[in-house]
């Protein structure tokens, strides 16, 4: 398998729109602190689906000067077995504010075989157009520092997935496309999600789930071959939970499924069991 980390496929997976004020919810963020998912990941090896990995999501109420914020994570590893082809300790986290979800301080370490890097992105929205973001940048022992005028519609890749789930569904239809900017390493990305309609689709563990289907514009390059090689799935319910995710990668398949959500901030259950 190429250098490119198992993880990095689920967080591109959850590409959204940075949603101007009129599409996001008037009740909040569709998640509430004490929220974690787990997801299996599975990738394609010739003819056989193989178990290569486990992602878990987590959100967190934190304090600092008084102020509540979440602090949203994600930890992503191949399993033991897997971890004889490639080998992957991911973290990522990022500080938001809790009514707005703009984000103060990101940081994403990642272990992948002999590869390291740490990245540390501080955010300064407090200033007028333009907002700037200052980060250091640890690869293999080689640190970088800079800093970019961003548009403050311009989000990491943690704090964008999270958006994505308070997008208000009443106002949108079938065929509609959402640009969107999205700040990766150190460059920005133009990008836009396409949501495709409703579909009932069934996981590995013979749930069954009402569905909202949505096709992301991909980063194309090591990973991607076509910028629409990805289909997502999250639930047709005020959470929004990822549910499921495929995608078509230069090296095979890579399928995402949900095997575990607690503590959302609505009710959450399957359509039917089998």
């Amino acid at each position: 398998m190429k250098k490119v980390s198992v993880l990095i496929i689920v967080l591109l997976s959850m590409f959204c729109c940075t949603l101007n004020a009129q599409l996001m919810r008037k009740d909040g963020p569709a998640f509430k602190a004490g929220e974690v998912a787990v997801y299996n990941i599975y990738y394609n090896w010739g003819f056989v689906w193989i178990h290569a990995g486990d992602v878990r999501f987590s959100v967190e109420e934190k304090k600092e000067n008084g102020t509540s914020h979440y602090l949203l994570q994600l930890v992503g590893y191949t399993i033991k077995s897997f971890d004889h082809f490639y080998t992957v300790r991911d973290t990522f986290s990022v500080t938001v504010s809790k009514d707005e979800l703009m984000p103060f301080y990101y940081r994403e370490v990642k272990h992948e075989d002999s590869y390291f890097c740490d990245k540390r992105y501080h955010f300064d929205f407090a200033k007028d157009y333009p907002a700037m973001v200052y980060w250091d940048i640890n690869r293999r022992g080689n640190l970088t520092s800079d800093s970019l005028k961003i548009d403050k519609t311009v989000f990491d890749l943690l704090t964008t997935c999270y958006r994505f789930r308070s997008l208000d569904m009443q106002q949108v239809k079938k065929g509609d496309f959402f640009p969107f900017n999205m700040l990766y390493d150190d460059t920005v990305y133009n990008l836009g999600l396409t949501y495709k309609g409703k579909e009932e689709i069934k996981l590995r563990n013979k749930s069954r789930y009402n569905a909202l289907k949505f096709t992301p514009k991909l980063i194309t390059g090591d990973l991607f071959k076509n910028e629409d090689d990805m289909a997502i799935y999250v639930s047709d319910d005020d959470n929004h939970v990822p549910l499921y995710i495929e995608a078509k990668i230069k090296v095979g398949y890579v399928k995402v499924m949900l095997q575990s959500v607690v503590n959302t901030k609505y009710p959450f259950s399957p359509l039917k069991k089998k």
